[in-house]
């Protein structure tokens, strides 16, 4: 090997685990759409598709892991194409990428491999071949350089977009950074002067909040409506490395992607370790119920999302359920599908909330 791997933190194995998982849990949707013709899946940095764990153990990362995925979900829709696109500049990465590809013997998928940078690549890319098929595009640099001229087209496209923010390199590198090239890179990523960003580059949170309100720019003259989630991963250390934004104006995706979030996590919201501290429950003196008393707010929990419905709900006395899971399918972190049963069981047990049916409909009761 000409090159040696690169190695993976523990957050970032559970980066590898989201992707590929939200992947396949969106091509099986896709691909199972009758009008659909296929996927194709773009992976802007896809690196050598394996790295060292901090055991030294070799893993594969998200290029092997959605490439052997997709390929076994492809045999089962006969007749519709699924394209995948690799790409990173490092041609000794990419050259080996497909060695250990074409090792594997994917023949129910087609995969195509670039060496340019990331936004030659988009720039180049023709969505009006892509009609009739869903996108979905990842773009994982390993600092915090984010081409918004290049990523506008796709974050506009009817497909999915899947963004690492890493607000680590920031937070670490704005204050001192001289050269022009590096100075231009943060400008171009926050889409400031050098010098404002220095004053945030502290608060971790505002750095991806300033992200999302790019994207949110970006997308305003769209006339579909636009979903954005963002998760945090944090290192053993509980220090915020990056953001992982998804953005689609394809309500199913994401719904799909807070819920695969949350499944990774554990049925959280992050990795943080919170040591515990989120299963502290105290009484509250009005209502006589069970609260949670630690609430994290960089880790929540299904608890978190049944203090939230009893909070805004719990004053009407009675309300339709399905308007519940409406409320929290907008959420811009808390999940509804694949948590409505833990979500139940949580107001059961915390609020002693009862479910009815009346009319043919079901309702929460307070």
């Amino acid at each position: 090997m000409a090159f040696e791997l690169d190695q993976a933190k523990p957050h970032s194995i559970k980066k590898f685990e989201i992707i590929s998982e939200y992947a396949d849990a969106w091509a099986r949707k896709i691909l199972g759409f009758p009008k659909s013709e296929g996927i194709v899946y773009v992976d802007c940095m896809s690196n050598s598709g394996y790295y060292w764990d901090t055991d030294g153990k070799v893993v594969e990362g998200t290029a092997i892991r959605v490439a052997k995925r997709l390929n076994s979900l492809a045999e089962h829709y006969p007749g519709k194409t699924v394209n995948i696109l690799f790409n990173d500049i490092n041609k000794e990465k990419i050259d080996y990428l497909k060695g250990q590809i074409e090792g594997l013997a994917l023949s129910n998928i087609s995969i195509d491999y670039y060496t340019m940078d990331c936004a030659e690549l988009l720039n180049r890319l023709n969505l009006n071949t892509i009609r009739n098929r869903n996108l979905l595009l990842v773009y994982d640099p390993f600092q915090a350089r984010i081409h918004w001229d290049a990523l506008k087209k796709y974050l506009n496209f009817w497909g999915e977009v899947i963004i690492n923010h890493m607000v680590s390199d920031t937070a670490r590198g704005s204050k001192t950074a001289v050269k022009p090239e590096k100075i231009a890179k943060y400008e171009s990523t926050y889409q400031m002067p050098i010098s404002e960003i220095i004053k945030i580059c502290d608060d971790r949170e505002k750095l991806d909040n300033t992200v999302q309100d790019i994207v949110k720019n970006l997308v305003k003259d769209n006339p579909r409506e636009h979903y954005l989630a963002s998760f945090p991963f944090y290192n053993r250390n509980n220090g915020l490395v990056y953001n992982l934004l998804h953005s689609t104006s394809n309500v199913e995706g994401f719904k799909l992607f807070k819920k695969t979030a949350w499944n990774v996590f554990g049925d959280k919201s992050s990795g943080k370790n919170t040591h515990g501290q989120e299963n502290q429950m105290a009484i509250d003196l009005d209502s006589g119920s069970l609260v949670a008393s630690n609430t994290d707010y960089k880790c929540l929990t299904v608890t978190d999302i049944a203090n939230y419905v009893y909070e805004k709900y719990s004053n009407k006395g009675k309300i339709e359920i399905n308007e519940v899971y409406r409320d929290l399918d907008m959420h811009p972190i808390f999940p509804s599908e694949g948590y409505k049963d833990k979500i139940k069981k949580e107001l059961k047990t915390y609020y002693s909330v009862k479910e009815i049916k009346e009319n043919g409909k079901r309702y929460f009761v307070f």
